[in-house]
């Protein structure tokens, strides 16, 4: 069996390159996080805004029920009135 020997200043270079690579990989899910944190605000804020927008296109739709609505009303009253006319009813 063929064995290979190690130095002492070998073995510091490969620690001091595990240490490096494990910092690497810490900071690297240090940022996974922040961006997994940021991304949730973002999805927050879109849902917010997608609300905001569906009432936006509501509003016009509302206020159009609102005007044929009244419209409604008067024609039905002026009926009412016209007929009450007709069979006398004053």
């Amino acid at each position: 069996m063929n064995e290979q020997t190690v130095t002492r200043g070998e073995f510091e270079e490969l620690r001091r390159r595990m240490d490096a690579t494990e910092e690497r990989l810490h900071n690297g899910d240090v940022a996974l996080a922040l961006l997994r944190q940021r991304l949730d605000q973002i999805d927050t804020k879109l849902g917010e805004m997608s609300q905001t927008l569906q009432e936006l296109r509501m509003k016009p739709a509302r206020r159009w029920d609102s005007i044929s609505q009244q419209v409604l009303t008067w024609v039905v009253t002026a009926l009412l009135a016209y007929i009450a006319v007709k069979i006398g009813l004053k």
